[in-house]
């Protein structure tokens, strides 16, 4: 009988939709776990704490992922609104770490950190002022399929002619997601508040899968320079920037590094090939815990759009063509491919077809649309097309990252009150070098050496 226990052990020979999981020697040929076992029963879940877009929290395999009271959105409103609870009811007790010092010495931060404890209070309303939370299925592409990689749990759902098996999983399929939603354009106040949220329900990891705009650093070769006089952030902002604004996107930074020091930050690297990485994942240095991490290809070849030189680490994902003066790399099996103009000695060998699947927003606002709406809960399964969709991207390799490094605390092989520095040098410990042409990539696997896939297949 298939429990929710063993649900994605037996063999599925003609799913591969986990093998970034095999990759990195979590996950064997029958989907089952290599040398980690489930942990005991335990009041304390490893908590995820997700800096993104809001998550779909009805996808079967989200339910019992997503802690639900703690989810926190600062889309809607200034100080936060709990979007899953009662617009009317009472916060109740959060157990927060309200003596945190993370703030210390950022006079504006201390002041946004208060104004936060108080909005946390126990008689505080879940919701402010009527305002209805963002975090409908609209918003909510990018949190889910984040979500889904770091701790999706295989289910099964009843359909029409009995149940279906969803045999997906995430890296860590025992921890729990805390989505802390932002807008799409952030200010720094509303970041600070994130991450001092994320500080305050003493969340495990903090994952942040994205850029944040702050315009001295956005471009960090280029931050530096000055033109007439002016430096670039105040050319390339779109406003004027106030010296309290200012004051904040560097408080934010300082933040960020200091929260890092006590629990691990992990970082998207960026899509556009960056020297550097995007900000803040270009913070990541070795005397603080932010993790910088880079993307690679299921040929274990860097992905055509992740940069390496600037990254902690590089995990599976996608990959992209290139073809400029450096390199051309395309995908012979392209519709519209044409060989005409492609010179003899090219590296198309080392592009890869191969994408992340993970869950995306059931019905027609993700990335997989469906015909319906919306799926509701209360109904058979009509459909599980829009369930899952393909991903990529350096979001996608550091929310694996951040799923293993919970997946580390939720077996105990990484100590549970483990700090940045502590959980980031265990991260490393666990890597293995995979060599490329002139350099070579730190990928971290549970077990054994990575396997890539799509480099097995075709004997590269």
């Amino acid at each position: 009988m298939i429990t929710s226990s063993n649900i994605g052990q037996e063999a599925y020979s003609d799913y591969d939709a986990l093998w970034h999981l095999k990759t990195l020697g979590i996950l064997d040929k029958d989907n089952a776990p290599i040398e980690w076992v489930a942990p005991a029963s335990s009041n304390r879940k490893t908590r995820v704490a997700m800096i993104d877009t809001s998550v779909a929290t009805g996808h079967p395999n989200l339910k019992g992922a997503v802690n639900r009271k703690l989810a926190f959105d600062l889309f809607s409103t200034r100080l936060g609104a709990f979007p899953y609870l009662d617009p009317d009811a009472k916060i109740g007790p959060l157990n927060l770490n309200s003596g945190t010092r993370v703030a210390e010495g950022l006079n504006e931060t201390s002041h946004l950190l208060t104004q936060l404890n108080d909005r946390l209070s126990h008689s505080a309303p879940a919701q402010l002022g009527g305002i209805t939370p963002t975090v409908s299925q609209e918003f909510s592409v990018h949190g889910t399929a984040i979500a889904g990689l770091i701790g999706a749990r295989p289910c099964l759902v009843p359909t029409s002619s009995g149940e279906m098996k969803l045999p997906y999983s995430g890296v860590d399929p025992y921890c729990e997601i805390v989505p802390i939603s932002t807008n799409f354009d952030p200010d720094p106040e509303q970041l600070i508040l994130a991450f001092l949220y994320a500080e305050l329900i003493n969340a495990d990891v903090i994952l942040l899968p994205r850029i944040i705009p702050d315009p001295f650093r956005t471009l960090p070769e280029l931050s530096q320079h000055t033109m007439n006089g002016d430096d670039l952030g105040t050319l390339i902002a779109p406003s004027i920037i106030s010296p309290q604004e200012a004051t904040l996107w560097e408080q934010l930074a300082e933040l960020i590094v200091a929260i890092s020091l006590k629990r691990p930050v992990v970082c998207a690297a960026g899509n556009s090939n960056e020297e550097f990485a995007i900000y803040p994942a270009n913070l990541a240095n070795e005397h603080n815990g932010i993790i910088s991490v880079g993307a690679l290809n299921a040929k274990g070849y860097r992905s055509g759009y992740s940069g390496a030189g600037s990254t902690t680490v590089m995990a599976p994902s996608n990959d992209a063509e290139i073809f400029d003066k450096t390199e051309v790399r395309l995908d012979e099996q392209r519709q519209n491919y044409s060989p005409i103009g492609v010179p003899e000695n090219n590296s198309n060998f080392k592009y890869s077809n191969f994408e992340i699947v993970s869950t995306d927003v059931p019905g027609r606002f993700g990335y997989s649309s469906s015909p319906f709406i919306a799926e509701r809960s209360d109904l058979e399964l009509r459909e599980f097309g829009s369930y899952f969709c393909r991903f990529g991207g350096t979001s996608a390799a550091s929310a694996i990252v951040a799923g293993f490094l919970s997946l580390g605390k939720t077996t105990q092989e990484l100590v549970e009150n483990a700090d940045g520095l502590v959980s980031k040098n265990w991260l490393l410990s666990k890597c293995k070098t995979v060599p490329e042409d002139d350099m070579t990539h730190k990928v971290p696997t549970w077990f054994g050496d990575p396997s890539f896939p799509d480099r097995d297949a075709h004997g590269v």
